[in-house]
């Protein structure tokens, strides 16, 4: 309980705390129009894109009005993709952002096409209020005081073999015990379950993928684990196997988390098993495909992020609403089904699998890459299909050598640039494919 009042304390002085803005959210659901907030924080965000980003002065001069966007017109804005964010990308940018505390960032490459953008400091604490409020009007608990394990992925542990001082200050304030999840040998198995036992944790978060490893191995040698109360799968599809091998495992309920680096938290799941889309932080539509009448592309919106925002994006999966209204009693609506990341490990000579996030971290800020797919022909061979833009050969060397760190030093890293990378039969291009048998 000290370690959350000094880290609420340390949030109150560097303005970052969303105490005022969640209360404010809990009581506009709790009112007779509960979506009206995200009406009105859409009519706020929309105001200023069209009066100070440039790209959206031009998009939305030809449907705008004094009294902004009339019935029916916001659907006709253009859909925003990751090659528009590229091409316009100064244009994107808020002509008062100097005024604001901004930072870099860039897309997780779920499509393997990353792309760099602008987040600030008022989007950053409406994301720390996004997660509070899923976890403690949604799931029932207060996620910043209990006892947690993150199995989650650090590209930077792996390259520099320690955790960056400021992230033990942050997991010992919060309760956290962080486990990297990029590189899962037998060993690193073993010490997540090792630590699984010893914290008890009330909550375990983590990929779908490296929780289900885990739970395999459990399974596999009839382990006694600690059954944590809640265990919430994020960044990659959960599915309906990766689900039942990790409830079997560990004893008790997955959550399925949604949302994205550029957007942040779009749906959480419910007791019910429906997705409960946050839209007091992004606006969701869902666009039918021409052959579906219920699928369709989501396009998400964010309604805080000023310096950078981003309407009706891409995101490049697709859903399928679920209804207004779900028995669990929460007034979000939600998504019955979500086409999410699904990430393939990359077996090692000696039988340690790697994440497939680990490799597509190794792209972040490459500008000169425009698109990429790392395929694991065999355990000592890695081809990288990648559409380019005046390659640099030193970054090229840099990845290789990172991918070698990872995979052994025998393995054999092969660049093959190409016009364009075929899709899946779901559209989507996935960015790391194992051919090694597992």
């Amino acid at each position: 309980m000290i370690r959350n009042r000094v880290y609420g304390a340390l949030l109150r002085l560097k303005g970052s705390s969303p105490h005022r803005e969640y209360d404010q959210v809990r009581q506009a659901l709790a009112g007779e129009a509960p979506l009206q907030i995200c009406r009105d924080y859409l009519g706020l965000v929309l105001h200023h894109a069209y009066r100070s980003v440039p790209y959206y002065t031009r998009a939305l001069s030809p449907i705008w009005s004094e009294d902004g966007l009339g019935p029916g017109q916001f659907e006709r804005i253009p859909i925003l993709t990751k090659s528009i964010m590229r091409q316009s990308q100064t244009d994107l940018i808020s002509k008062d952002i100097d005024q604001r505390k901004w930072h870099y960032n860039t897309s997780g490459g779920s499509t393997g096409e990353p792309v760099r953008f602008i987040q600030d400091k008022v989007s950053d604490k409406w994301t720390s209020l996004t997660t509070k409020y899923y976890y403690k009007e949604i799931i029932g608990i207060d996620e910043l005081a209990v006892r947690k394990v993150l199995v989650w992925g650090s590209e930077r542990e792996i390259l520099n073999h320690k955790l960056a001082l400021r992230s033990r200050i942050l997991d010992w304030l919060t309760n956290t015990t962080s486990l990297n999840s990029f590189r899962m040998s037998q060993a690193d198995i073993e010490k997540c379950i090792r630590v699984m036992n010893a914290r008890k944790p009330d909550l375990i978060r983590g990929y779908a993928d490296s929780l289900c490893q885990i739970s395999r191995y459990i399974a596999k040698r009839g382990l006694n684990v600690h059954s944590p109360k809640v265990v919430v799968s994020a960044a990659e599809k959960l599915g309906k196997d990766r689900r039942q091998t990790i409830e079997a495992a560990l004893g008790t309920q997955v959550y399925d988390f949604y949302g994205s680096r550029e957007v942040d938290g779009i749906a959480g799941e419910c007791n019910c098993r429906m997705m409960h889309l946050f839209m007091f932080n992004n606006y969701i539509e869902v666009q039918p495909e021409h052959n579906s009448s219920e699928m369709g592309r989501v396009l998400v919106t964010t309604l805080h992020n000023y310096s950078m925002p981003l309407i009706r994006y891409d995101i490049g999966d697709t859903a399928t609403l679920g209804p207004v209204r779900c028995k669990c009693g929460n007034p979000l609506p939600t998504l019955a089904e979500v086409t999410g990341r699904v990430s393939d490990h990359f077996l090692t000579d000696d039988g340690t699998l790697i994440h497939g996030e680990y490799f597509t971290h190794l792209f972040y800020f490459r500008d000169w890459v425009r698109s990429f797919q790392v395929i694991q022909e065999d355990r000592r061979r890695v081809r990288i299909l990648a559409v380019v833009e005046n390659p640099d050969q030193g970054e090229m060397d840099d990845i290789s050598e990172k991918i070698r760190l990872v995979m052994g030093r025998q393995c054999d890293v092969i660049w093959e640039i190409v016009d364009d990378i075929p899709k899946s039969s779901s559209g989507k291009r996935s960015y790391t494919k194992s051919l090694v048998s597992q």
